[in-house]
């Protein structure tokens, strides 16, 4: 599986992304035995958000000063289908004013993240 990071203010949390309407999906559910992780099922793929605090550490100091919020909150966005994560992505209702960083690299607005063709990889 393949993720990306979504970096956002203290507003980021697991119940900002339960609060998008996910269009297409049939079945949204919290995972527990996981953590603080959330499914997203179109049936053939879905989408998993996992809260993952302890990321931060694994951000080196350069990348870290390219974060415009006090305190970053971070979830990962793992999913099976690329095509799949970048129409949630474009979706009107989605997290604005969010980073996102693809893994590869980039580390970016999710606005410019968008306006760039949303580079998944190190292509």
């Amino acid at each position: 599986m393949q993720y990306v990071i979504l970096i956002g203010s203290e507003e980021l949390t697991l119940a900002s992304v339960k609060s998008i309407e996910h269009y297409g999906c049939t079945h949204c559910y919290d995972v527990p035995e996981i953590g603080e992780r959330y499914c997203v099922d179109y049936g053939e793929d879905h989408i998993f958000y996992d809260f993952a605090e302890s990321i931060v550490n694994d951000f080196d100091k350069e990348d870290l000063e390219k974060i415009p919020f006090k305190k970053p909150h971070f979830i990962t966005m793992v999913y099976t289908s690329e095509e799949r994560v970048k129409k949630v992505i474009q979706q009107n209702n989605f997290l604005r004013g969010i980073y996102v960083d693809n893994d590869y690299g980039r580390l970016l607005p999710i606005e410019e993240f968008i306006r760039l063709g949303m580079p998944m990889n190190a292509r």
